[in-house]
């Protein structure tokens, strides 16, 4: 596949697991903003301040299924990183939207919509790590709303994840494949780049799905204005078990020698070593 390469520096990483892949993730982003915080300079996970100004708005991970997000959320949300989590689901199947609606139009708050939501978030079945990410979901669309709590709810009917997605918000995006077409980061991780997932099989694949698979998988990597990180583990729950994948197909189509593959390496061995992950950079 050429044209990435022409213009984005990529890395290929094996992790062990998808909980491994989303800690690899989380220690990219602390070593390419120099540290977050004093948890992750302290503790080691950070290197030496970044020198790109990079900011959390400038980085995106994509990923092929929404099943893959929760391992990236926990993760996230354990580090502290703000995130937006969109995808092109409709907002009121949102598990916590719903709740948050209810306790918006039962409980009558002073304010502005977005007040009011923040108010109806605390009050009782509405709480919550659902309704928390609901309230993030709404408040954008609260914001352009005002006061207009009819439109707020008509709106909301039809609108979808995406729709509340903030280019302007200094936050990490969280999106599927589909979701960020049209989109450009200067960092962008495409995780999960596993056969049977990326690309998609769900029984005997035909070369026309193959092929609009890799034409999504290329939409994914051209997302990267600069860095481009495409993540795979051996191991991962899908489907209701834990399997053994091997690495995407399309993998091997990439030009070997602007790669740098690296393996996941146990905790304990990384603190005794120089991190290499980033050599290329």
């Amino acid at each position: 596949m050429k044209g990435v390469t022409d213009f984005c520096d990529f890395i290929v990483h094996e992790a062990g697991s998808e909980a491994a892949e989303a800690e690899f993730v989380v220690r990219s982003v602390e070593q390419l903003l120099g540290g977050h915080s004093f948890f992750s300079i302290d503790s080691g996970r950070a290197a030496e301040a970044a020198t790109d100004n990079l900011s959390f708005a400038d980085i995106a991970v994509l990923y092929r299924t929404e099943a893959q997000a929760p391992s990236l959320v926990e993760a996230l949300q354990r580090s502290g990183m703000p995130f937006q989590h969109r995808s092109h689901r409709l907002l009121i199947d949102h598990p916590g939207v719903a709740a948050l609606v209810d306790a918006l139009v039962l409980h009558q708050h002073a304010g502005s919509l977005h007040e009011q939501l923040s108010a109806a978030v605390t009050t009782r079945g509405c709480d919550g790590t659902d309704c928390l990410e609901a309230l993030g979901l709404l408040q954008p669309l609260a914001a352009v709303c005002g006061n207009d709590v009819e439109r707020f709810l008509a709106e909301l009917a039809l609108g979808t994840q995406m729709d509340t997605w903030d280019p302007r918000a200094d936050r990490i995006s969280l999106l599927t494949l589909h979701a960020a077409k049209g989109l450009e980061f200067p960092v962008v991780f495409i995780v999960g780049c596993e056969d049977g997932l990326l690309p998609l099989a769900w029984g005997q694949r035909s070369l026309e799905d193959l092929d609009e698979e890799r034409r999504l998988f290329y939409v994914g990597m051209t997302r990267a204005k600069t860095r481009l990180y495409l993540c795979h583990a051996r191991h991962r729950l899908w489907r209701g078990r834990v399997q053994a994948l091997a690495s995407s197909p399309f993998l091997d189509n990439l030009e070997e020698g602007f790669l740098d593959r690296q393996r996941f390496q146990p905790r304990n061995a990384r603190s005794r070593k120089p991190d290499a992950q980033l050599r290329l950079f």
